[in-house]
């Protein structure tokens, strides 16, 4: 979670006005004053002095009113301007958060952005980085095709700039499960031996073990339903798996009548 707000900050800041039509002129402090100092996402101001407050979600929380309604008072104390807000959700689950509270005497409402509604085409289209890389999030004609135009774009940056990028594109493409096509695509846009480049090699190799890690735990789960608690040996069998054989003993659980029979 922690790595999805800090890649998203970092792009809203060059891509927020394309995302949410709203542009910011410069971005203010995040710190805001109370005892248990909380902490909001984003802060900015347009160029005609209004404040606009963003909070990112990749997740529900069913407390989301409250939290908006609680920044809000805090923000207007420490400004003394009532911010316009926004909240950005970039999760995989339907869109279940309001976008209002409402009591007796009266409601707070805020805009909410559901991240898949956003047209992504104009976002690849762009000749921003951080539009292109957003795009990954939002409304694809074809994701696959997608991928291999930001990537392309990504690959006319600098060295150290593109690696910042592909890390970006890496996370934010989990969020849509599209992080293996991202490395299967990369290796062809970047005519390279991707996992051995020193500046982009090490996230590239990050993701793959990453990809690794979430097929091992899915066969170890896959053979425990079928035959039972796992063998130490049959785990540490699993752990030096390559992928192509974890692929090969997910295949073989569906007739095994033992564990013997997964490495046959």
């Amino acid at each position: 979670m922690h790595h999805f707000d800090v890649v998203l900050k970092l792009l809203l800041r060059n891509s927020f006005a394309r995302v949410a039509g709203r542009p910011v002129a410069r971005w203010l402090e995040t710190e805001l004053p109370k005892v248990q100092k909380p902490s909001i996402d984003m802060l900015g101001e347009t160029v005609d002095g209004e404040l606009i407050h963003i909070e990112l979600q990749s997740g529900h929380d069913e407390e989301m009113q409250f939290r908006m309604l609680q920044y809000l008072g805090l923000i207007a104390k420490l400004h003394h301007r009532i911010p316009r807000q926004v909240l950005l959700y970039a999760g995989r689950e339907p869109l279940r958060m309001p976008s209002e509270i409402a009591w007796a005497d009266g409601s707070h409402r805020y805009q909410l952005i559901d991240m898949r509604d956003v047209d992504g085409e104009p976002l690849l289209a762009s000749a921003e980085p951080s539009d292109n890389v957003l795009a990954i999030l939002g409304r694809l004609k074809d994701s696959r095709t997608a991928v291999r135009s930001i990537l392309a774009s990504i690959s006319t940056l600098p060295r150290e700039k593109a690696s910042e990028y592909y890390q970006a594109l890496l996370i934010l493409a989990g969020l849509r499960g599209l992080a293996k096509a991202v490395q299967q695509e990369a290796q062809t846009v970047f005519t390279i031996d991707f996992s051995e480049n020193e500046v982009l090699g090490p996230a590239y190799r990050q993701g793959l073990e990453e990809g690794r890690k979430n097929q091992l735990t899915m066969v170890q789960e896959l053979v425990e339903q079928r035959l039972g608690k796992l063998p130490e040996w049959v785990e540490e069998k699993l752990a030096q798996a390559s992928t192509d054989e974890l692929k090969a003993v997910g295949l073989r659980v569906l007739t095994a009548s033992s564990f013997e029979d997964l490495f046959r």
